[in-house]
């Protein structure tokens, strides 16, 4: 049996062209244009779906359960009840690790499950396998037009949502435009540096003279010293360097490396970057930022709220983090106090590798969030033909956007959120009113649209600039999570490197925090070898080779 599972700790960046088409005609709606196909042509699809209503059983989170007890009360989805004829009984779990695992342990399937599968060890190819999810290829051609049109538009997006065999197995959450994607960047105090009279920096040397600078010119002006340079905050796993883009490691890519698995640019090969010579160097760097003071001498223990409070109270200079938590929440908080409070993102810092480098994630194509169809279901054809009018022009609309005239007007042929969104009478947040409406913050069965989506997250121009930063950094390291692992590699793969990860965790904390010299890498990089990296490191290719491999 072969299993499919997300490698956390390699990058990929899918940047997607296109956008998704569709048309109406006088009478009943029509939301596709038929192509032809081998497996048959495919049928124009008229609203309402079916004649007789019929209730479907949809399996997911409540990404907006403080404003809604279900997902099933937003107009979006009562509004497509009434286009389609089919009910969505939305199902969520209560918020727990082993949710999921209860429910398809349990043999008592909903009819859809929309999840972040790559968090899932047994993930879409083993629920393909032992037959809990249905394959879509017989369907794809003939009831799945609008979203098969958007693959088809992108030759490498069709690698990533299909399996190694060419199995579709779910419909997923689209992010066609790079600056949606690019939210998390390493983050400075912009006022700070104009205090200063400092430019941003781009180099890893001009890092060290911005955060000297931070430490020792007191540019929060309270006469103490008492700034911190750099501080971060912990992975939720509970880890300080757990890998992709938390912790200290997004500093790796400026030697042109990764703290993990990555793409060598030369070779196009997959290495594992704590093995290559310039992690010393790395290491080396970083130790004595460390001895100087600049980086946080509690960056290992502290949590998201911690880290919050030492920004808010105006005590740190630079951080890692996103668009939203950081920028946004702190500014709001921040200027009730002091107006000129103000973050901006910066490039990913040049050093020896020679280019500003993406380390973090966030910029690839969101491949883990889609929608299965159970085997349980009675109404397959019928839950292809909605999912897939969510990827049409109509459909698409109404889920980030919601309903035209309420939540949104038209001028000019673009959009914009209406004034009950923007300035809402109770004094919700735009985000907040919005809920109500549509879902153009979190994923879905759907393209995310930026416009839509930036119009809520991004209110401040520090955001607005900063992601353009964000999405201009080089991915050249970066490769998908898209990878599928047969059994016996992932279990090989999982034995090897759980003892990997805690040894480099613990090993590298201790040099960065100067309890071992730097000169204990060389003995780092030995036992990895003993530990099986080499191992570690084939598989990672093979999958990745098979993943090439795919048409």
């Amino acid at each position: 049996m072969i299993v499919r599972k997300t490698v956390s700790s390699l990058l990929a960046c899918v940047l997607l062209g296109g956008a998704l088409a569709g048309c109406s005609s006088g009478g009943k709606e029509a939301v596709n244009t038929p192509a032809t196909s081998d497996k048959g042509a495919p049928e124009t699809l008229t609203m309402p779906i079916t004649q007789k209503p019929i209730t479907i059983k949809w399996y997911q989170r409540n990404y907006v359960e403080t404003e809604l007890k279900s997902m099933g009360e937003m107009e979006a989805f009562k509004e497509l009840e009434k286009r389609t004829g089919i009910h969505i009984e939305f199902v969520h779990p209560p918020n727990t690790p082993d949710a999921l695992n209860v429910m398809l342990a349990s043999g008592d399937y909903p009819d859809v499950v929309f999840w972040d599968w790559g968090t899932v060890p047994r993930g879409l190819t083993g629920l393909i396998n032992d037959g809990i999810a249905i394959k879509l290829n017989d369907y794809m051609d003939k009831y799945a037009v609008n979203y098969k049109k958007t693959i088809d538009k992108n030759p490498d997006l069709k690698k990533i949502v299909t399996l190694d065999d060419g199995t579709y197995p779910a419909f997923f959450q689209l992010d066609p435009d790079p600056m949606r994607t690019s939210y998390n960047g390493l983050i400075t105090r912009k006022d700070w540096l104009d205090k200063l009279g400092l430019k941003p920096p781009t180099t890893i040397d001009e890092w060290h003279t911005v955060l000297k600078a931070f430490k020792e010119k007191d540019p929060n002006g309270n006469g103490k010293a008492d700034e911190i340079p750099y501080s971060i905050a912990k992975s939720p796993s509970g880890t300080a360097l757990g890998g992709v883009g938390s912790g200290m490691s997004e500093f790796t890519a400026a030697w042109g490396i990764l703290d993990g698995f990555y793409k060598d640019p030369a070779s196009g090969k997959l290495l594992y970057g704590p093995m290559q010579p310039q992690y010393k160097d790395y290491l080396t760097t970083m130790a004595s930022w460390y001895k100087e003071g600049l980086i946080d001498s509690e960056f290992a223990s502290t949590d998201a709220k911690g880290l919050t409070t030492k920004l808010q109270n105006e005590l740190v200079g630079t951080t890692y983090g996103s668009l939203g938590s950081i920028i946004g929440n702190t500014t709001t908080a921040a200027r009730t106090k002091n107006p000129s409070f103000s973050l901006v993102g910066v490039k990913p810092p040049i050093g020896p590798g020679g280019k500003a480098y993406n380390y973090s994630a966030s910029t690839i194509q969101k491949v883990g969030l889609s929608a299965i169809v159970t085997k349980s279901s009675k109404y397959p054809k019928e839950i292809v033909r909605l999912i897939d009018y969510m990827y049409s022009e109509e459909g698409q609309a109404l889920l980030n956007w919601g309903i035209e005239g309420k939540s949104y007007v038209v001028k000019d042929g673009k959009k914009s959120y209406s004034e009950d969104i923007m300035k809402s009478k109770d004094g919700k947040s735009p985000q907040q009113a919005i809920y109500r409406y549509a879902t153009p913050v979190f994923g879905h069965t759907k393209v995310m649209e930026y416009d839509a989506w930036s119009a809520i997250s991004l209110p401040f121009p520090e955001q607005q600039e900063s992601i353009k930063t964000f999405a201009s950094a080089d991915t050249s390291l970066n490769t998908t999570t898209s990878l599928s692992l047969t059994t016996d590699e992932s279990s090989k793969l999982g034995s090897i490197m759980s003892d990997i990860n805690t040894y480099k965790q613990e090993t590298v904390l201790r040099i960065i925090m100067g309890a071992d010299p730097v000169s204990k890498i060389d003995e780092f990089q030995k036992r990895l070898k003993s530990m099986g990296i080499d191992e570690a490191n084939k598989i990672y290719q093979t999958a990745f080779d098979r993943f090439n491999a795919r048409k």
